[in-house]
């Protein structure tokens, strides 16, 4: 008789295996709960983490506002980085790299980042969008299509976070 050829089972992820993590945080309600959840992986994992805010300008101003050295753009980089050290600032235990700021698509943008940095996980939050946002997509939806690697997506219920 013969015994069926036996293949080991794929290797179960370790504490390294997830050294970088990109999390961006778009300053909606469930950015703390994505932080958070960011940052307590990073203290288990010993993990360093990026974080990211990817600006969009609303075609809505006018094309004199994004002219430098007076223009929008600038400002709310510049905003956007503050408002990132303040949430690096906020945790010592963990090592966190340079705040990331972009501007144009956030999903584009998120796994463009995610490439140039080479970080092992994306964590995101998801806003659990109804209508025509559920149609088109979320911004989660399409990273966690579109994305070549992993991607933990952290969610809320009923007002209550969810992963922490």
């Amino acid at each position: 008789m013969t015994s069926a050829p036996t293949s080991s089972p794929p290797p179960v992820p370790t504490a390294g295996s997830f050294r970088t993590l990109l999390v961006p945080l778009d300053g909606s309600a469930v950015a703390p709960v994505v932080f958070m959840t960011a940052v307590q992986m990073a203290r288990v994992l010993d993990a360093q983490v990026y974080l990211l805010r990817v600006l969009t300008i609303d075609p809505g101003f006018p094309p004199a506002a994004h002219v430098t050295p007076d223009g929008l753009e600038p400002k709310l980089v510049a905003d956007a980085h503050g408002e990132l050290k303040q949430w690096m600032a906020s945790v010592a235990d963990v090592a966190f790299g340079p705040a990331l700021v972009v501007l144009g698509d956030p999903w584009r943008q998120i796994i463009d980042v995610a490439r140039t940095v080479d970080v092992d996980l994306i964590v995101i939050g998801n806003h659990r969008y109804h209508g025509a946002d559920r149609i088109l997509g979320t911004v989660a939806s399409k990273v966690v299509n579109h994305a070549d690697r992993d991607v933990l997506v952290v969610h809320r219920r009923n007002g209550i976070a969810q992963g922490t």
